[in-house]
């Protein structure tokens, strides 16, 4: 198994992309430290599908709206098992909400979670990363990061503003830390979404296909335990989606 010995840190691990992530790492040998926000029973059931796979696995629930509970977060995250390899920055908030229309509350929860938590739980965890071993840091960004959404302005500028950390992370942590991003397209269908409006976006992909919260953790895992060269890169994962916004 490429990820022996290895402990990685997946947040938003309970369920979703997260929970791919997680099970994808334990499949390659990680020990897993599962966070979750409020979903402690599905956290719990990620945890005993990872201790399925032969794995060992611990929950820690965090508030990532919290600068100080997202340090705390990596604490604990270094206590539980002596260490962390890989960190994933998967959690992420995503609120619908017009320009003209968006509240400070809503403004700072897009920025608070999905680039202020990143900031200082990457802080934390790869201060020992580099007083140990190294490791390796994958932050998961979106298409919003490359071109706006209508109706999620705040939510792409804090995909934009975590994918432009993923950079200079890079710059700043090497040698002994590598960074890089996953940026998925369509992979799986939003709340607010129609499932009409969700083949649509089939029917116009290149490929004529949607991708999967799976193939999300085999770029993760890719980025984890393949080339280690790779550092400061982003793997857009849309069936080239993208190029139909140029």
């Amino acid at each position: 198994m490429k990820l022996a010995g290895k402990v990685a840190l997946v947040t938003g691990a309970a369920h979703r992309v997260g929970k791919a992530i997680a099970l994808a790492l334990a499949r390659e040998g990680a020990d897993l430290i599962v966070h979750y926000g409020r979903s402690a029973a599905a956290a719990q059931e990620t945890a005993r599908e990872i201790e399925a796979l032969g794995r060992r696995a611990v929950t820690l629930q965090a508030d990532l709206r919290s600068w100080e509970a997202a340090a705390a977060l990596g604490r604990a995250a270094l206590e539980a098992f002596g260490r962390v390899d890989i960190l994933v920055n998967s959690a992420s908030s995503f609120v619908s909400k017009e320009y003209l229309e968006t509240s400070e509350e809503e403004f700072d929860l897009a920025l608070d979670v999905n680039v202020r938590a990143p900031f200082v739980l990457s802080q934390v965890i790869a201060k020992a990363m580099i007083a140990g071993e190294g490791g390796t840091i994958v932050n998961i960004v979106d298409e919003s990061a490359f071109y706006p959404w209508r109706t999620y302005v705040a939510h792409g500028v804090s995909k934009a503003a975590l994918l432009a950390l993923t950079r200079a992370q890079t710059l700043v942590l090497g040698p002994k830390v590598r960074v890089n991003a996953v940026c998925p397209g369509p992979v799986l269908k939003p709340p607010d979404y129609t499932d009409e409006a969700w083949e649509a976006l089939r029917n116009t992909n290149p490929l004529h296909a949607l991708g999967s919260a799976e193939q999300v953790a085999e770029a993760v895992l890719f980025l984890v335990a393949g080339p280690p060269f790779i550092n400061g890169d982003c793997i857009v994962l849309d069936g080239g989606r993208m190029w139909q916004h140029q």
